[in-house]
């Protein structure tokens, strides 16, 4: 029996994964080459799996919300990949939470059921080179999410060193001295926007022609919803912190009163280091569509989508005092 390759990308928060997913999708689909995805999200809102939708419709397509690859409850991805099996792709595309390590997904593969229907292509790390050189100080406090940091640039058989566009040639030397010291072994391919080469990632690859099991065309699969209340010890109603320090918040947005994009980078740059990530889809002054909005590295980006459900922006942050920050919310931003 053929084995059904499958990639594994991982990166922290804002690195550029979602982005290289969609340009391997398109890659992938040019070459009649028949992907599924698995992807997992750091909290309960399916910001990036929208996006995802848009730009590729119709592919097979697991979501692990609350990240529940980087717990010990394993079962949750072995159930995703079994699905997706199901529908006989020929390569199967994993995309991590920002704080989740790709051993666990490695692991998760080695169950009986799956070491003789699937194989390890490649593990794929997205780095943000504007950022990358500050987290050690960041999280110095946090060994477990700098040890998981460390994680993945050291088992990567690829590391993307992205965004280089906004770097100097001196800031990117020590980039690369970074990426020398935990990872030898591992290609670098430095890129922007998540383009590169996809050779370097999908080499071997090729149609596989597997009748599938489950009927029809391919179609969107609901994925697995894991509550981690009792794994983290620390939940609430709007957010869960579920791994480490790292929180996820979501802010519904009710009404219909557009938002101001000054006075919303305003307050996302005014939390420093503590906001890593947000995202969502709101309503922005001056447009009458729906805006999905990206922040990461002190840079906001918006863009029109044909996104028509309720508004909602997710906050991923460092040790977030969410009672303050919704108060921040509502005073610093909607009024």
């Amino acid at each position: 029996m053929k084995k059904i390759p499958v990639i594994i990308i991982s990166g922290f928060l804002g690195s550029g994964k979602t982005t290289l997913l969609i340009e391997l999708i398109q890659v992938l689909q040019d070459r009649k080459i028949k992907p599924a995805i698995l992807m997992n999200e750091l909290g309960k809102a399916d910001v990036d799996g929208m996006i995802l939708s848009e730009a590729a419709g119709g592919l097979p397509l697991e979501k692990l919300f609350d990240g529940c690859i980087c717990c010990s409850k394993k079962c949750e991805i072995s159930g995703s990949l079994k699905s997706l099996l199901e529908l006989a792709p020929d390569v199967i595309l994993v995309e991590l939470t920002g704080v989740a390590n790709p051993e666990e997904v490695v692991d998760a593969m080695a169950e009986p059921e799956l070491l003789d229907r699937i194989i390890l292509h490649k593990v794929v790390t997205v780095i943000d080179a504007e950022n990358v050189l500050e987290y050690g100080s960041i999280f110095s406090s946090d060994k477990q999410l700098v040890h998981t940091l460390r994680r993945q640039l050291e088992v990567a058989d690829v590391i993307l060193v992205n965004k280089q566009d906004l770097v100097s040639r001196s800031h990117l030397s020590k980039v690369d001295r970074l990426i020398i010291k935990h990872n030898e072994q591992a290609l670098i391919l430095n890129t922007s926007f998540g383009i590169c080469n996809p050779e370097a990632l999908i080499e071997g690859i090729e149609p596989l022609d597997l009748q599938a099991k489950a009927p029809g065309r391919f179609k969107i699969i609901p994925g697995g919803h894991h509550d981690h209340s009792a794994d983290s010890g620390a939940s609430s109603e709007r957010g869960q912190a579920s791994f480490s320090r790292i929180q996820s918040l979501l802010i519904p947005i009710s009404g219909h009163k557009p938002l101001s994009l000054r006075k919303l980078t305003k307050w996302l740059n005014a939390k420093g280091q503590r906001v890593l990530r947000a995202k969502g889809y709101v309503p922005l002054e001056g447009s009458p569509h729906t805006s999905l909005i990206q922040f990461s590295g002190r840079q906001l980006q918006h863009a029109r989508t044909a996104y028509k459900g309720a508004y909602y922006l997710v906050i991923i942050g460092y040790e977030l005092d969410e009672t303050s920050l919704m108060e921040e919310w509502r005073t610093g931003v909607i009024l």
